[in-house]
């Protein structure tokens, strides 16, 4: 049980780290894809040259998606084994709120 626990850690850190960089680099060319489109908005080119910024941006979408549900997926086991309480941000667990006031 305690080699489940330190594997399911050690594939914790190694995704989390993945999925850190894929949405720092995501972040980043989103970031490019707008400054390039509004810079050839205000030139008005004919060339399309933003179009790769885009298209990176779109595929760096694609691969983060599942490194963050795996991500998620791994944090809910490494929590459930060690006997936490869920966390109350996750979006399957609503928040419970005193409405006594």
């Amino acid at each position: 049980m305690e080699q489940q626990q330190r594997g399911a850690r050690s594939g914790l850190r190694r995704i989390d780290r993945t999925a850190r960089r894929v949405g720092i680099a995501l972040c980043w060319s989103h970031a490019i894809a707008i400054a390039l489109t509004a810079a050839e908005a205000m030139v008005r080119t004919a060339t399309s040259w933003w179009v790769t910024s885009w298209a990176l941006t779109a595929a760096l979408l694609v691969i983060w998606v599942p490194l963050r549900a795996t991500q998620k997926g791994l944090l809910r086991r490494v929590a459930g084994s060690e006997g936490k309480e869920p966390d109350p941000c996750s979006p399957e667990e609503p928040p419970h709120y005193d409405r006594a006031a």
